[in-house]
């Protein structure tokens, strides 16, 4: 029992090793996007969800690592942009344009 403790320990460790997060803003036209539209983070294996405040700042915490996509579902034509995923924090400032009917994700 005294063994399977540490072990316990370093697997729970390993899995919250290979979590990420991405935070920013999303603006249009230089406004901020409104408040509670839904960003979302896919990984290999994983995704989560998060949405925008008043200010169109937005965060989502995934369970993995690596190339990622983060999509825009309530936009017309779902844009997505490929993001990298750390176990560290990173921010990704975006953009919205809009041509042809369709929106499209872009980095500040």
């Amino acid at each position: 029992m005294k063994i399977l403790a540490p072990i316990v320990f370093l697997l729970l460790g390993a899995a919250s090793a290979a979590a990420g997060e991405i935070y920013g803003t999303v603006s249009e036209g230089g406004k901020p996007l409104a408040a509670g539209v839904a960003v979302r983070v896919a990984c290999a294996g994983a995704s989560a969800e998060g949405a925008t405040d008043a200010y169109g700042a937005y965060s989502v915490k995934v369970a993995g690592t690596g190339k990622c996509s983060l999509t825009i579902p309530s936009l017309p034509g779902t844009p997505s942009l490929a993001v990298n995923v750390y176990e560290k924090s990173a921010r990704y400032d975006l953009t919205v344009s809009r041509a042809g009917g369709k929106a499209t994700l872009a980095r500040k």
